[in-house]
C-alpha cells in the first residue's frame, strides 16, 4: 500500500503548504488499518518548518477529519422539540457518552456532507438530504492541533416527524457491529443535552447551533 498517497495524508499535506509551511520529511512509526486494510490512523515523525525557518514539533497523529450533525426532532402532533442523540461506550474513559451523530470521513475526504448523512441514517435510521444541512461553522474547527489533524465539520438539521416516528426513536439500537459500534438512540431537550453530556464537542455543537438559531 502507498501510504503517502492516501487521502487523508495528502490533505493533511496541502493543510500544511496552505499554510506557508514546509514538510521536508514525514516517516511513518505506526500505521493503524480498517479491517478491509483502508488507512485508519497513523503515527508519524516529521521534519516541518514554518514560513520563517524554525521547525514545529515533530510528532504528528494523522486520523483525517470527521463530521458532527446537532439534528432537532420537532412533534408535528404536539409541538415538541428535541435533539436526536446518540448513547455508546467509548474506550477512553470506559464510560458511556452522549453524543450527536458523527462520523470519520475516512478516504471520502471532500464529501462531508454525503458521509454525515450516511451516518446519521447508520446511527439514527433518519434520511436527510444535503440540502437540510446547514454548516454551523464556515470552515472545520480542530479539536487538537498540538497532535493530530482532525477537523470537524458540524451541521445543523431540523426534522420534522409524526408523533409515532418521533416517538419511535426514544431506545433505537443501531450502529456497525462489525466496526463494534453498540449504539442507543435518545431524544434531549437542549437543557438535557447540556446537563449530560462530557462531550467537548457536544458542547461546541450546542453552543454553535444556538447561535445559529438565534441569527435567523
Amino acid at each position: 500500500m502507498d501510504i503517502m498517497g492516501e487521502p487523508k495524508i495528502q490533505t493533511w499535506l496541502k493543510r500544511i503548504q496552505q499554510a506557508g509551511c514546509t514538510c521536508r520529511k514525514i516517516t511513518p512509526v505506526h500505521i493503524l488499518n480498517k479491517r478491509n486494510g483502508e488507512f485508519l490512523f497513523g503515527l508519524f515523525t516529521t521534519s516541518v518548518t514554518d514560513d520563517e525557518g524554525r521547525e514545529l514539533l515533530p510528532y504528528l497523529l494523522i486520523r483525517g477529519d470527521a463530521c458532527v450533525v446537532v439534528p432537532l426532532l420537532k412533534n408535528s402532533g404536539t409541538a415538541e422539540e428535541k435533539f436526536v442523540m446518540v448513547l455508546q461506550r467509548r474506550i477512553g474513559n470506559g464510560h458511556m457518552s452522549l453524543e450527536f451523530p458523527a462520523g470519520m470521513l475516512d478516504r471520502n475526504v471532500d464529501t462531508p456532507k454525503a458521509v454525515m448523512i450516511s451516518e446519521l441514517h447508520e446511527e439514527t435510521g433518519i434520511t436527510v438530504s444535503e440540502e437540510a444541512l446547514i454548516p454551523l461553522t464556515d470552515k472545520p474547527m480542530y479539536t487538537s492541533p498540538g497532535l493530530h489533524d482532525e477537523a470537524i465539520h458540524l451541521y445543523a438539521c431540523e426534522i420534522d416527524m409524526n408523533d409515532a416516528e418521533f416517538k419511535s426513536l426514544e431506545g433505537r439500537l443501531t450502529g456497525s457491529r462489525q466496526e463494534g459500534e453498540n449504539i442507543q438512540v435518545t431524544l434531549k431537550s437542549p437543557q438535557e443535552a447540556k446537563a449530560q453530556a462530557t462531550s467537548a464537542q457536544v458542547r461546541l455543537a450546542l453552543f454553535l447551533f444556538e447561535e445559529w438559531r438565534s441569527a435567523r
